[in-house]
């Protein structure tokens, strides 16, 4: 097969603008091959994977994949790069990693939009970055290296406490994102400001016996700084009622 490249037990296929991984390399080096690398192909699918059972290390840099991307249970892999793809979705493909490649160390999703930094856009800044680390460890916490940069312990313990909140996407303005709260929907809607101010809006049809027309119930993560402490403060507020109610719950503080 030209292109082909076999040492031990690793295997390359590189740079062959395939479409999908040949049936011919599963068939005949599925069963022993360790490390894999697709890199620069045109793969949009990753069926025909499913025959590397004993793979540790994947790369599958500079191809199509998307959000649609499905990985076979890999129970050894504990390397996996999937810089410059097409993916977008930073949630359904952790939840999927965690699942199906529960030894994973080490991970690369540089050059792709779900991964936000300058190589995507230069609009996305360090912030934006940290905020992603930080989501990613939450989702994984057994990796040892994000993008080619170790994985620090602040960023574990900062992942700890708040990386379930860190999914964010920032807006080019928010006051334009306030301008259309008057039609909330059931999916959440997240933003990022500077602190001090709301750092998530989740509205939710809410029904009031006591109020008529439709009554709607906004969550609201304000995030203050109060010496070297950071406190996350749930705010919850019915709008277009007759009460107003405002109701605070301190979710979590951390020194």
């Amino acid at each position: 097969m030209a292109g082909l490249m076999v040492s031990g037990t690793q295997v390359s296929y590189v740079g062959q603008y395939c479409r999908e991984i040949p049936e011919s390399l599963g068939r005949d080096f599925g069963h022993f091959a360790k490390r894999l690398d697709l890199s620069f192909n045109l793969l949009r699918s990753l069926e025909g994977l499913s025959a590397f059972r004993s793979l540790e290390e994947l790369i599958l840099d500079n191809n199509l994949l998307g959000d649609d991307l499905v990985l076979p249970g890999l129970p050894h892999l504990h390397t996996l790069t999937l810089n410059k793809n097409r993916i977008t979705n930073l949630e359904y493909l952790l939840d999927h990693l965690a699942e199906v490649t529960p030894a994973l160390e080490y991970l690369s999703l540089l050059g792709n939009v779900a991964c936000p930094n300058e190589l995507v856009s230069l609009e996305k800044d360090e912030e934006d970055y940290k905020r992603y680390r930080c989501f990613v460890l939450h989702k994984l916490p057994n990796l040892k290296f994000l993008d080619a940069q170790k994985v620090t312990r602040q960023e574990r313990e900062e992942a700890l406490v708040r990386g379930a909140f860190m999914n964010v996407v920032k807006p080019k303005d928010f006051r334009d994102s306030q301008h259309h709260q008057s039609q909330p929907s059931t999916a959440d809607e997240v933003f990022v400001v500077p602190w001090g101010q709301i750092l998530a809006i989740r509205p939710f049809p809410h029904p009031c016996l006591h109020c008529t027309g439709q009554i709607f119930l906004y969550l609201a993560l304000i995030c203050f700084e109060i010496g070297n402490c950071k406190v996350l403060i749930e705010s919850q507020r019915r709008t277009n009622c007759a009460a107003h109610v405002l109701g605070c719950c301190i979710l979590s503080v951390c020194a």
